[in-house]
């Protein structure tokens, strides 16, 4: 009997194999604050007894369902014993624009999501924060409103920012931008400002890119917060934004706004790969 080609096998092989089935999607619904019209969070059941929750921030008004189902976030959240929350929040359009809406984390929004946490997952779990445009604004705000909270977190294109203080306690973060996006320079002042004041901040300038999801960061933020969460004891690394190169402590400190931080050298060569002035 001839036997069948290679890729007829293979087709047939898939088309048998049953589909594995995806991770169910939970969603909670909250009482909105003020100036918001949802407030709902959706998550998936990842591991039992997570360590903290990993917050998954989209773009103006949307809804983060898409972004949990992702297999690639859902592995890195059991294997670092992490929550998986999409974030899905809104408010009318004037509300975001004259800083009363949900961007602003401090106006009733970031208690939302505590009170979410909370109920998800019965207890005040420390949170990674990632946002995307509307979502950067969130995740900017909420950890400049309640760093205590925020293990790390990371901004990517926001179109204006508030200024940041100079509080006591300060998460990591990462603020980043597509060198195509309008929002560059605003992100990159801000980014600026931050370091100003001391912020343990790095940039990333993404080559080529407009204002749209970033895979390529998506993979280091993941890099970047395992780092994070391991509390390894590796020394962190300081950089210069610009040329891309290590500098010393003493260096950072004379010109802070030129200069970025990475909590270990095992992230300098992706970062150096990643962000392109």
């Amino acid at each position: 009997m001839k036997s069948l080609p290679f890729c007829v096998f293979l087709c047939l092989f898939v088309a048998l194999v049953p589909c594995l089935p995806a991770e169910k999607v939970e969603t909670l619904r909250l009482e909105p604050a003020a100036n918001m019209t949802r407030a709902e969070l959706h998550h998936v059941a990842t591991v039992p007894n997570p360590k903290a929750v990993l917050v998954l921030c989209p773009g103006c008004n949307g809804s983060g369902e898409g972004l949990i189902r992702s297999p690639k976030w859902i592995a890195f959240a059991k294997q670092n014993r992490l929550g998986l929350v999409g974030l899905s929040f809104a408010s009318p359009m004037p509300a975001i624009h004259d800083g009363s809406g949900y961007y602003y984390a401090s106006k009733g929004a970031g208690e939302k999501l505590l009170e979410g946490i909370r109920k998800i997952y019965g207890s005040d779990l420390p949170l990674l924060l990632y946002g995307f445009s509307g979502g950067a604004h969130f995740t900017s705000r909420f950890e400049e409103w309640n760093p205590a909270r925020v293990l790390a977190w990371c901004a990517y294109s926001a179109g204006w920012w508030d200024e940041p203080q100079q509080n006591p306690i300060s998460p990591p973060g990462i603020v980043a931008c597509g060198d195509e996006d309008p929002r560059y320079g605003a992100t990159l002042i801000y980014f600026k400002q931050g370091r100003a004041v001391g912020k343990p901040w790095q940039w990333v300038s993404l080559a080529k890119t407009g204002h749209q999801g970033s895979p390529e960061l998506d993979a280091f933020v993941r890099e970047y917060f395992s780092e994070i969460f391991s509390q390894s004891k590796a020394m962190p690394v300081w950089t210069d934004i610009d040329r891309k190169e290590k500098v010393l402590a003493s260096e950072q400190s004379a010109q802070p706004s030129l200069t970025g931080w990475l909590p270990s050298e095992i992230l300098f060569a992706e970062w150096r790969k990643l962000n392109a002035p």
